[in-house]
């Protein structure tokens, strides 16, 4: 059945200026339907230390494809307030009306407070369901995506054993946002399923 996993993030107090180029969560996009997050900081987020989001040069969400003039913007959550951030399963049914945002966390300005916790709830359909354009999102425009299922797009990158190693590490490649070491790196554009089945038999 569906599944709604909830993690909690603890960010701790930065004393020190970490090493250049880190960060608390890389750049990457989720392949959830959906997902509700929330801080209980409000004023790391708004020094730069929360929840940060892509914009295109039109100010919409930037998925991968659409970087040129994109820019890094924080995300305010309001006290007692959640936001809403699109999965790629969303993006698919949707043929990219609703797209999958690219996101990260970066360090805070120092000093930093005392730390902040964040909760995000993941909202899954079904192992089985199909994940493809819906009829009522496809008008004159072809589907973008090839169509998949919810299994085969949460297990693209699966670390687990009974998954072939070398396998799945084609399968980060071709999806872009990975290396070879299999940790989330830069932003690369998003690959059909047919894409990464070709670069995986290789």
């Amino acid at each position: 059945g569906p599944i709604w996993p909830v993690t909690i993030a603890h960010y701790p107090r930065q004393e020190e200026k970490p090493p250049e180029g880190t960060m608390r969560i890389q750049p990457h996009w989720d392949r959830t339907l959906f997902s509700l997050i929330t801080t209980n900081d409000i004023e790391e987020q708004q020094r730069g230390g929360g929840l940060q989001i892509l914009l295109d040069s039109n100010g919409r969400a930037a998925d991968g494809e659409s970087l040129d003039g994109a820019s890094w913007q924080n995300v305010n959550i309001a006290p007692d307030c959640f936001v809403l951030n699109v999965g790629e399963q969303m993006a698919r049914w949707t043929n990219g009306r609703f797209r999958h945002v690219v996101h990260r966390v970066p360090n805070p300005s120092l000093p930093s407070d005392q730390g902040r916790i964040s909760v995000m709830a993941y909202v899954l359909p079904d192992y089985d369901t199909p994940v493809e354009c819906l009829p009522c999102c496809l008008g004159d425009e072809p589907p973008k995506y090839e169509p998949t299922w919810v299994g085969e797009m949460m297990n693209w990158g699966s670390k687990l054993p009974i998954y072939d190693v070398d396998k799945q590490e084609r399968m980060r490649l071709a999806q872009g946002l990975y290396t070879t070491e299999g940790s989330q790196s830069t932003v690369g554009t998003p690959t059909d399923v047919n894409s990464i089945k070709l670069q995986s038999a290789l």
